[in-house]
């Protein structure tokens, strides 16, 4: 049977001319050949870390039940449409993140704003993996490192919790006659052993060299895993999607099973109807959605441009939309009823044990461990599933960047192996800063301006208006027909036109108005010139889109009048008929004439 392969929609014939020489001399940008093949990359990319420490403690943080009716608004009027939205465009064009923007050349931009966003979290995703996989290896151990104060990164200020009350009190005093305060054991290991925590971002003072060279692993994985393509790494991509909810189901059948886990889930998930009318929980939930479902990075485009003509995408992306939710959710349960039991045995209120974002896994997880009967399995267990889902969450990152740019520079396609190594030494050397004694203020400040957020809500809203203005919603819902033979109802379209774009356009101002600068963990605000220099970061994406814009209304097609150009730019005189279609078609004629030649 003949494989089907796009070519990007052209906006003028020298365009056309030169994709199409380049067309037939460019290697084979490679199929996904399984059934299942592109869900299970989709799951391996979106389900990540999010969903493991971001997802529960926001559910937490903004009044469990509450939380959870606002996520599913933007679920249904975001998440969804701009998923499939995504990944139709990918497959019906088989480009990637930038070349697929030659159909409406003036939106060009938010292809380039894509590639920079992705472009800033590959900077710092194998980083997290360091710090997994430094404490993968430290749980190996009898006792913890990170259980006792007798370790030479320890100060007096160190305490473990289980002092009696003598003791506690007597350490208390002396610190505070000294003018500090005390730090648990776990703690201390974090900042002192694990980071070498400055305290202060402009104070490099050295590197970690055991993250340095563990980062270094972790991007020889992904390397390996992608230097012959990511449709032949079916096995990284199967392993990768499906063995972190073998890890997650442990820890849940684990987590009930422990005293206390009922209190856990209760907090977890304690509705607060009131918080209905706050506008930090749409905010949260908002921008949650976003980050979680992966959408803006141009990820989803390059898988979605792996498949086949008539593979069933939209099938596929809604699964994938339910996989994403159910697992935030079920995370969650596993999380919180491990909390709820270390409240018990700690005595302490769950408020005082939960902590925001990474601090819920490098701090909060770590001292439950301690608490857990055959507490090195399931501290091994826990950091391998955190291991593996920033694996193949940054595996699939890459992917998308690299497979825009191959789009963009096909030389880079017949030299895979070589380029794609340059590439990962590139952001190898980018990511060194952050294995620095004050690398994870670094990457603080680049999750904060450059990969999520601002920056991702902006690329996003000009993403869905070029896709349902430009290319046009209509033709989005033609192009899943032509596919896979789904006649999506009418008001997909308006969704597309209006409520998505709204809803992200919403949250951006939502971002802008209760904006608050970066701060240390010790609640103080990080320097001026820091968060000047995050400003930078979201603007790299940003800026790109007005420019690209300004750059082809003002340097492109200068035969052509200003309106001429813009309705070029836009392309709203031209065809969207897909060209795999045509190949489908020849190929079909060309078996009917071999079938009916005479023997």
């Amino acid at each position: 049977m003949g494989t089907s392969e796009h070519v990007p929609l052209p906006t003028d014939e020298a365009k056309a001319k030169e994709l199409e020489s380049q067309h037939s001399e460019e290697p084979d940008r490679g199929q996904w050949t399984g059934k299942f093949d592109f869900l299970m990359s989709m799951v391996a990319y979106a389900v990540g870390l999010g969903n493991v420490w971001r997802f529960p403690y926001l559910c937490y943080k903004n009044g469990g039940g509450s939380f959870l009716v606002v996520y599913a608004i933007f679920f249904c009027l975001a998440a969804v449409p701009i998923f499939i939205m995504e990944v139709t465009i990918g497959q019906y064009l088989q480009k990637g993140a930038m070349e697929m923007w030659l159909m409406c050349p003036l939106f060009r931009g938010v292809g380039i704003g894509n590639v920079v966003i992705a472009f800033m979290c590959i900077a710092y995703f194998c980083v997290i993996v360091a710090w997994a996989m430094f404490y993968m290896i430290s749980s190996i151990s009898w006792v913890f490192p990170w259980e006792t104060c007798t370790n030479y990164w320890n100060d007096a200020t160190c305490v473990t919790g289980k002092e009696n009350v003598t003791e506690l009190a007597r350490i208390k005093a002396l610190v505070a006659s000294a003018g500090g305060h005390t730090q648990t054991s776990v703690e201390q290991f974090w900042e002192k052993r694990v980071l070498h925590d400055t305290g202060d971002i402009a104070e490099f003072g050295g590197i970690q060299w055991e993250l340095f060279f563990i980062m270094a692993a972790a991007w020889l994985i992904v390397y390996f895993a992608l230097w012959k393509g990511i449709t032949q790494a079916r096995k990284f991509v199967y392993f990768c999607a499906l063995f972190p909810y073998v890890l997650i189901f442990v820890l849940l059948v684990r987590g009930l099973t422990l005293e206390g886990a009922a209190d856990g889930i209760y907090f977890y998930l304690k509705p607060n109807t009131t918080r209905l009318l706050d506008t930090a929980v749409w905010k949260d939930a908002g921008t949650q959605v976003f980050y979680s479902y992966g959408v803006g990075f141009g990820a989803l485009i390059a898988l979605g441009s792996h498949n086949k003509f008539d593979h069933n995408c939209f099938k596929d992306a809604i699964t994938m939309c339910f996989i994403n939710g159910c697992t935030s959710i079920t995370a969650g349960f596993a999380v919180f009823s491990i909390l709820g039991y270390m409240s018990h045995v700690a005595q302490k209120d769950i408020a005082e044990i939960v902590k925001p974002g990474v601090g819920l896994a490098f701090l909060a997880y770590p001292e439950v461990a301690s608490n857990l009967p055959m507490k090195q399995v399931f501290a091994v267990l826990f950091f391998l599933m955190i291991t593996i889902l920033g694996l193949d969450s940054q595996v699939c990152m890459v992917e998308g960047l690299f497979t825009a740019l191959e789009d963009a520079f096909p030389i880079l396609r017949k030299y895979k192996k070589l380029s794609l190594g340059i590439f990962c030494l590139f952001f190898f050397i980018l990511g060194i800063p952050m294995v620095t004694y004050s690398g994870s203020h670094w990457l603080t400040l680049f999750d904060a301006y450059g990969a999520s957020g601002y920056a991702l809500l902006f690329v996003v809203f000009f993403e869905v208006v070029g896709l349902a203005y430009g290319f046009g919603a209509h033709n989005i819902r033609h192009a899943l027909k032509e596919m896979v033979g789904i006649n999506l109802p009418v008001w997909i379209e308006y969704i597309w036109k209006f409520c998505a774009p709204a809803t992200s356009l919403v949250l951006f101002v939502f971002c802008i108005v209760y904006y608050h600068p970066v701060k240390y963990p010790t609640g103080e605000d990080f320097p001026v010139w820091a968060n000047v220099f995050g400003w930078f970061l979201s603007s790299c994406s940003m800026i790109v889109i007005p420019g690209y814009a300004v750059y082809y209304l003002l340097f492109t097609n200068k035969h052509l009048t200003f309106k001429e150009r813009i309705r070029k730019g836009l392309n709203l005189d031209g065809s969207f008929e897909s060209p795999a279609k045509r190949n489908l078609v020849n190929n079909a004629e060309e078996l009917k004439f071999i079938e009916s030649s005479p023997q």
